[in-house]
């Protein structure tokens, strides 16, 4: 049996009028070897950026208006590849950390095929280090701390919902399916940095201030002043609204036998095996169960 070249493995990279964030980002994937790296431009106008993509010697896929975040299914310009083989999926502002190997891809592959019942597997997002001149440290500290309170392999591994950072994604998968927040983030050093979150916010660049003008024209998750909190916001209320209508299934189906302390034991087990045991737990203590 042939080896795989993980290196080879497709990598989108979903752009909309930001180019400072993307260039390390383009950097970090060419040095550590990947050759297979795909560029889909939410139609941008910002031309630096535009510029930038017209001399890119990957593939750039220009998209006539802005699907949004999920623009990979969305457009349907990609299903020849996403429905067929795996793939790595990440924003323009994601960047590996120093220490994350180069073979990452191969490394998240190996987690995946472990954890089959999962459908993806991405890097964890440092907040021990975000300075204090972002003004929401706080806030994103708050949001971020319970993705990290699920562990799967002694503090390796953590059942926790991704969207579009860094991640590798079994093909087939689509944002409708219910195995959709089946994923897992990594600890470091298999991890990265959301450059946003490491600007200083009391000062404003030429890329800053084309950004917000034309993000706000636009009616979507992204009109808002921080796209980035309102989006992480978002990927929590979707993940917990999919394990809620699990848990509504198996009671419909009579698999939940609340007074039956083995079968919820049971349930729970299986929960974890399935990917979605951490969120159940969370809204089960919510409801005072």
């Amino acid at each position: 049996m042939a080896s795989i070249d993980f290196f080879q493995t497709p990598i989108f990279i979903i752009v909309f009028n930001r180019l400072e964030a993307l260039r390390p980002v383009v950097s970090w994937l060419e040095q550590a070897g990947y050759k297979n790296i795909h560029l889909i431009d939410n139609a941008s106008t910002y031309p630096p950026l535009l510029e930038y993509l017209a001399a890119s010697p990957h593939h750039v896929h220009t998209m006539q208006e802005n699907h949004g975040h999920l623009v990979l299914w969305k457009s349907g310009q990609f299903d020849h590849i996403i429905q067929h083989q795996p793939f790595v999926l990440n924003d323009c502002d994601v960047l590996p950390s120093k220490n994350c190997p180069a073979d990452v891809v191969e490394r998240l592959a190996a987690i995946l095929a472990r954890y089959k019942n999962f459908t993806k597997v991405g890097l964890s997002l440092h907040i021990d280090d975000l300075p204090a001149h972002y003004a929401h440290k706080q806030q994103v500290i708050e949001w971020e701390t319970p993705f990290w309170e699920h562990p799967l392999e002694d503090g390796t591994l953590f059942e926790a919902a991704i969207d579009t950072t860094f991640a590798y994604y079994k093909p087939g998968i689509t944002p409708d399916d219910p195995k959709w927040w089946r994923s897992i983030r990594t600890a470091p050093p298999l991890s990265a940095h959301h450059l946003p979150w490491y600007v200083d916010t009391t000062v404003q660049t030429e890329e800053d201030l084309y950004y917000q003008q034309h993000v706000q024209a636009m009616s979507s998750q992204w009109s808002t002043t921080d796209p980035v909190m309102l989006k992480e916001q978002n990927i929590k209320l979707m993940a917990e609204v999919s394990a809620l209508r699990k848990e509504i299934e198996l009671l419909k189906q009579g698999q939940l036998q609340r007074s039956t302390y083995h079968l919820r034991q049971h349930l729970i087990h299986w929960a974890d095996t399935l990917g979605v045991g951490g969120f159940l737990r969370k809204i089960r203590r919510k409801l005072g169960r």
